[in-house]
């Protein structure tokens, strides 16, 4: 890059900034907007007048043993599920199945025929689990106590066949393995998705706001580059001896940092007001990075199939309605139905969303949102290619 053609993207981009600060659009859009939706979401939804969660499960119990009596029991008095969790009882797997078709119960769980018997003598056994699509949370519950219960067993049969390879008696084995620790189901649900997932809504809300802001801050950019097209100032600038991409580029950088300055102002606005955490800075900040680089691709690709700055805005702002309710930026995902939920993933707001739970929600570090952060880049990449090829195809002309 020559020295005037980074004259020239310095003399864009202070314009364009000069210009946004002028007329009152930066600090409305990127910053009061925003952040006073995301505390007004957060104070009527948020904190703690979140509706309880509640989680039905079936429970068939063809063993008629301790053992899963005892699961029953520790589970209802773990303190993340307490309020939350309810067992129902079924005399078999086909009224249990019938159950959750009909959302009687969320999930079920099935216990086979000398479950105890098999896990006191060392053979293992399984647990099966009945889910439902319309109970996600009912569903992440059981799969969650049948993985405990998997531990449990495992580590049951591990003692009971190393206590007889050890010498002690047939006779004994029970007694002897649980003196030694391993008497029965002692289930923690810590750092569960049900204990550790849950994102407070004044989180979910002040992320959602940020996210859906970035294509408005990054909107008033592309509506500026339409108008320098309508007054002639493109046909000049492409006159002159720089590259044809130094209008696109200067006005997108403008958009890029004052959207960046907008998601990060939310973030900090949420985390003072609510004192609500949104995960690692180290995985949140790239995460929020790499969705103004999406965000701004997309908008100037929109922006180069509107013929006037007028239909821009249009465009823009359908663009981010669609991808904020399609995304979980609005609603959240697991009230969406299951078809959405898959289609939220095209989205960048979508993958956004997915990090954010993970770094809020379980308190996973800046690996969690290795994948998130590289596929919303490759949405930014595809659609910045794009629009600058319809740049330079001369549409802005």
């Amino acid at each position: 890059m020559g020295k005037s053609t980074l004259r020239a993207l310095l003399v864009v981009g202070g314009h364009e900034l000069r210009s946004r600060l002028r007329d009152g659009t930066a600090p409305l859009i990127a910053l009061v907007a925003p952040i006073l939706l995301a505390t007004l979401f957060g104070l009527a939804l948020g904190g703690d007048d979140d509706p309880p969660l509640k989680a039905t499960i079936g429970v068939v119990d063809l063993d008629g043993g301790e053992f899963p009596a005892s699961v029953q029991r520790e589970a209802l008095n773990t303190d993340e599920l307490k309020g939350v969790l309810t067992f129902r009882q079924y005399p078999d797997e086909a009224a249990a199945r019938s159950a959750v078709d009909g959302g009687e119960s969320g999930a079920a769980l099935v216990f086979p025929a000398g479950f105890s018997e098999g896990v006191g003598a060392g053979r293992g056994g399984q647990v099966s689990v009945l889910e439902s699509p319309e109970s996600p949370l009912a569903g992440v519950v059981a799969r969650s106590m049948v993985d405990r219960i998997s531990a449990l067993v495992q580590a049951r049969t591990l003692a009971v066949r190393a206590s007889l390879e050890a010498g002690v008696p047939a006779d004994r084995v029970q007694l002897f393995v649980e003196e030694n620790g391993a008497a029965g189901p002692a289930l923690s649900l810590v750092g569960d998705p049900v204990s550790g997932g849950k994102v407070d809504l004044a989180v979910h809300y002040g992320a959602g706001m940020a996210v859906m802001f970035a294509f408005f801050v990054v909107g008033t950019t592309a509506r500026s580059l339409l108008t320098e097209r309508q007054n002639g100032t493109l046909d000049r600038m492409r006159a002159a001896p720089i590259p044809l991409w130094t209008a696109l580029v200067g006005k997108s950088a403008v958009g890029f940092g004052l959207a960046l300055l907008s998601m990060c102002a939310t973030w900090l606005s949420s985390v003072l007001i609510f004192g609500a955490s949104w995960g690692d800075p180290l995985g949140v900040f790239p995460l929020l990075l790499a969705h103004v680089f999406a965000a701004t691709a997309i908008v100037m690709l929109v922006a180069s199939r509107a013929k006037t700055d007028a239909q821009a805005d249009g465009y823009t702002l359908g663009v981010a309605f669609v991808f904020a309710f399609l995304g979980g930026s609005i609603v959240p995902a697991y009230n969406l139905p299951e078809w959405l939920r898959g289609v939220s993933l095209i989205t960048p707001n979508g993958w956004v969303s997915a990090g954010l739970s993970e770094l809020a929600g379980t308190g996973a570090g800046p690996s969690a949102v290795l994948v998130p952060i590289a596929v919303v880049t490759g949405i930014g990449l595809v659609a910045g290619t794009v629009a600058l090829l319809g740049f330079r195809k001369g549409r802005f002309a």
